[in-house]
């Protein structure tokens, strides 16, 4: 039982540091995309990342589409597709590979982030030089 509860306690201790990781991965993504900007409208169909990126103070969630600045998409194959959206896997990436600014998701227990160059140029997004290595010609 002393097992159990030691694994247990790891486990949400591990949790717990990724969301925290994944939420300052968030913080530093959308603070790059939108430089200009100190209020960040953003749309989700995913009630977990709502619930995750609320606690950023420069983020609003939208209840329409069309009022966002930035989609994040989880599974969602209805999205507005004169919106950067973001997703946040990579079957989503493949999905709207032609729209898509980018995707922010975790593979093997690893963070993976990708933005794709025609969609960034497509919406006049210019990101830091430290995001070079995370832009790709194509998927």
């Amino acid at each position: 039982m002393k097992k159990i509860l030691g694994l247990l306690l790891i486990f949400i201790t591990l949790s717990a540091s990724d969301y925290t990781y994944e939420l300052k991965i968030y913080n530093t993504l959308l603070s790059n995309i939108f430089p200009n900007k100190h209020i960040i409208k953003v749309w989700s169909d995913s009630a977990k990342k709502r619930a995750m990126l609320s606690r950023l103070t420069h983020v609003q969630f939208v209840s329409k589409q069309k009022d966002a600045n930035i989609l994040i998409i989880q599974n969602d194959t209805n999205a507005n597709r004169n919106k950067p959206i973001f997703v946040t896997n990579y079957k989503m990436l493949l999905y709207y590979k032609n729209s898509a600014i980018g995707g922010f998701y975790w593979k093997k227990g690893r963070p993976n982030i990708l933005f794709l160059k025609s969609n960034l140029q497509k919406y006049h997004i210019h990101l830091p030089n430290i995001f070079d290595k995370y832009i790709e010609d194509d998927l």
